[in-house]
């Protein structure tokens, strides 16, 4: 009787995550030993005692090696191999590859955002690191002013990118789930439906969920988690009952950030928002894991395509640099005034900009919305900038104030308004885009209105007839 022919092994490759461990203590000799230079092929051979070729199957994580040659390259790093570290060769071809969209919007109509797109696939991706750039991102947070297109630009970075994770959950947080329901449904999904023995708190839970982000490469984004900033603003729209939703709800959100970003997976939470997340601030770097990425307004040839869309408009190459201009290039801002200028000014830009009023309607309220969230300080800074029409010091700032602040709420406040995009620094100077200020000028002016419509009402008394 022959032998049973042995089927033919193909080896392990690196996980996502083991191939980020070595890369960042190579980063690490390389800065501290090769004076920030790149180790070559030959270099690390003579460092691992592995043949140059054999290591371009190691950092290719491609053509399977036996695991005792991944053992002595991390040796030589002292780094220990874990069974996190590696797979099977062929273990990526079964991807399962399975994606939840929520309710993601449409995205066919998309204009620009090139550079913005490829800046983010190099974070979660890194296919071409970059000195002192090697590690994949954990978390991320798209931060912009309302409307700028985060949860857009979220929505096509995924399409482009599902192919390369295991899992991709879309999810919006309005209206706002409490975060144990939240890491139900992440954990039953990741698990095929197999994990639903859950523990009670959210603690466990979330422990739970960062074991399947260990696990699988998962592609995690949470659309609006802004929301979770502002207790008073979820009872206030009536996305959470003030019963159901204790104010510790968003603390255990905050905290569940956190332990996203500070743990060590190969998958990458993004979170849109409008503010930043205090306990996320201090884990944050440019070569970090965790990073912020500040979405910016459209440029003219984007917006021009995105008005293309809704009939000819027409205007020289000056007027929609001033149209761009004034709404910083936000898509949702100009999509309104588009509409205004197709139905009452024949399509002509010109006409429209002569009018001199660039806040109102759906523009003026998607202002409102983003002012009513700001802290009174935040409210005062606004206003302080727009009345004095020029950019002020922190020193200026502080003497123009009316109110009583100290300096770190004052520090505070400008961060959140920064992240906001609702004001610019240059120079250690603050100052107003032009939207954010006739905004501000034009509310100003309608709250004066009301108080002095109020007062002359009060003030009128009945007059009395006496009959006799």
């Amino acid at each position: 009787m022959q032998p049973q022919k042995r089927s033919r092994r193909r080896g392990v490759i690196l996980t996502p995550q083991g191939f980020q461990k070595v890369q960042s203590a190579k980063s690490e000799l390389e800065s501290c030993e090769n004076f920030n230079k790149r180790y070559t092929l030959a270099d690390l051979s003579v460092r691992t005692g592995l043949d140059p070729d054999t290591l371009a199957k190691v950092f290719a994580c491609e053509v399977g090696v036996d695991k005792q040659t991944l053992k002595c390259c991390f040796r030589a790093f002292n780094l220990e191999l874990e069974l996190t570290d590696y797979q099977l060769a062929n273990s990526t071809s079964k991807l399962s590859n399975q994606t939840t969209w929520g309710e993601a919007p449409d995205v066919s109509l998309f204009y620009g955002r090139t550079e913005e797109l490829a800046t983010l696939k190099q974070w979660i991706l890194n296919e071409f690191p970059v000195e002192r750039q090697s590690q994949r991102c954990r978390l991320i947070t798209l931060l912009g002013m309302g409307g700028m297109g985060k949860t857009y630009l979220s929505v096509k970075l995924v399409q482009q990118i599902q192919d390369k994770f295991e899992f991709v959950i879309w999810r919006s947080l309005l209206p706002l789930p409490s975060l144990k329901d939240l890491l139900s449904d992440l954990i039953v999904f990741l698990s095929n439906g197999q994990d639903t023995d859950l523990p009670d708190n959210t603690h466990s839970r979330t422990s739970r969920l960062i074991h399947y982000l260990q696990l699988h490469r998962c592609l995690l984004v949470l659309d609006n988690a802004d929301i979770v900033l502002q207790e008073h603003t979820v009872q206030k729209r009536g996305y959470r009952n003030c019963m159901c939703f204790p104010y510790k709800g968003d603390r255990e959100y905050r905290e569940f950030f956190k332990r996203v970003g500070e743990s060590t997976h190969q998958s990458c939470l993004i979170l849109t928002s409008r503010d930043r997340f205090k306990e996320i601030a201090p884990l944050e770097g440019d070569t970090r894991p965790i990073r912020v990425f500040y979405l910016k307004g459209l440029q003219v040839p984007e917006v021009r395509a995105l008005f293309k869309t809704k009939a000819a408009f027409k205007g020289t190459r000056d007027d929609w640099s001033r149209l761009v201009k004034y709404y910083a290039g936000n898509p949702l801002a100009l999509n309104f005034v588009a509409a205004t200028i197709q139905h009452l000014f024949n399509n002509n830009i010109c006409d429209f900009l002569e009018q001199h009023i660039i806040v109102f309607g759906e523009v003026f309220n998607l202002l409102e919305e983003q002012f009513n969230d700001l802290s009174d300080t935040a409210k005062e800074v606004l206003k302080c900038l727009a009345f004095n029409q020029r950019p002020l010091s922190l020193l200026e700032l502080r003497s123009h104030i009316k109110i009583s602040i100290s300096s770190q709420v004052l520090l505070e406040a400008l961060e959140s308004l920064t992240a906001r995009s609702l004001i610019e620094t240059k120079a250690s100077f603050f100052s107003l885009q032009p939207l954010v200020m006739e905004y501000v000028n034009s509310r100003y002016i309608r709250e004066k209105s009301t108080k002095a419509q109020q007062i002359d009402f009060l003030n009128k008394e009945p007059q009395l007839q006496i009959v006799e």
